[in-house]
């Protein structure tokens, strides 16, 4: 009977170890065909150590720098961004840990952030002062920028921006919106196929993005990098937004606050926090975009052309300003 048992275990264990092995195998192979499959469209640039990805159309200036939210990459700007470069220069960028990105170092909070965009920018030859332009969770990162390198920054579009009081005003949990726990487990997980292989749910990219687009955004969320992120910037959450409520107003220069109508920060709470973004500047606009999800002003071609104009009209002001 004992030897029984022992056998039994051994198989069980054995069929265990072989599982992981090919989970293992199976999900480095995905990611590899993913990366045949998705190039960069932009170049990667060393900014210590790790590389991000910048990707710039257009000419003149200012430019115009696009920070997504959060998870999102630089494929959630193809509606967004051509619109830019017919009348400027305009580069979309991939944070640490987001699409074509390596993960940086830690903490991910708002200054790391906003030093690592410094760099790449520095490392591209890229020339300021810019138009930043930050969506969602990159609005804080547009914030903390400007505050540390105001000379850099000539204007500024807060595209339905976090606002670093959010979670606490509305008597939520400041991180991504995921378990800690599960943060915890969930780059092994995925290390061993599980989210790929459907055991376990992942995000869907937006079915409003062209085909190519949606298909860079789920290679993104189907990577042990997506889920090594989550738990990076869930980790330094609370300190980041700390940092944000920190920083000063941005004086007199341009500053859109773009909401869409059809979004959940179009009521309520979530709009007197947009509202109270109009402060940052004394020379600011609120821009509402009838029909529009938080989402959709960016990733929907519908609504899209109305956020490039937004973000043309603090490029028009900057330039009048000079």
């Amino acid at each position: 009977m004992v030897k029984w048992v022992v056998r039994i275990f051994g198989g069980i264990v054995a069929f265990i170890v072989i599982v992981i092995f090919a989970g293992c195998a199976y999900q480095a192979l995905a990611e590899s065909n993913d990366a045949r499959a998705y190039p960069p469209p932009g170049q990667l640039l060393d900014v210590g150590g790790y590389k991000l990805h910048l990707y710039c159309i257009g000419n003149g200036a200012p430019t115009v720098i696009l920070d997504a939210a959060f998870p999102a990459q630089v494929s959630n700007w193809v509606w967004v961004q051509p619109q830019i470069a017919k009348t400027t220069r305009v580069c979309a960028y991939d944070r640490a840990g987001h699409g074509w990105s390596d993960l940086g170092s830690e903490p991910r909070d708002a200054k790391q952030q906003a030093r690592e965009l410094k760099t790449l920018l520095e490392k591209a030859n890229e020339k300021g002062p810019f138009v930043l332009v930050g969506h969602s969770l990159g609005g804080l990162y547009a914030r903390e920028f400007t505050d540390m390198y105001p000379d850099q920054v000539a204007g500024m579009v807060l595209i339905e921006s976090s606002h670093p009081d959010s979670w606490k005003r509305q008597n939520m949990t400041e991180g991504v919106g995921a378990d800690a726990g599960m943060l915890n487990v969930a780059p092994m997980l995925a290390r061993v196929g599980f989210f790929r292989a459907g055991l376990f749910p992942v995000p869907k990219a937006d079915a409003a993005l062209p085909e190519l687009q949606r298909n860079e955004e789920q290679a993104y969320f189907n990577s042990v990098k997506y889920f090594e992120n989550l738990r990076a910037v869930n980790n330094s959450f609370s300190a980041a937004l700390q940092q944000v409520r920190e920083t000063k107003n941005i004086g007199a220069k341009p500053l859109a606050i773009v909401v869409g109508t059809a979004s959940e920060n179009f009521q309520g709470v979530p709009r007197e926090l947009q509202e109270d973004l109009l402060k940052l500047s004394t020379n600011s606009a609120f821009i509402s975009v009838d029909g529009a999800t938080h989402s959709g002003l960016v990733d929907d071609e519908r609504f899209a052309d109305e956020t490039a104009n937004a973000i043309l009209k603090i490029v028009e002001a900057a330039r009048n300003k000079e």
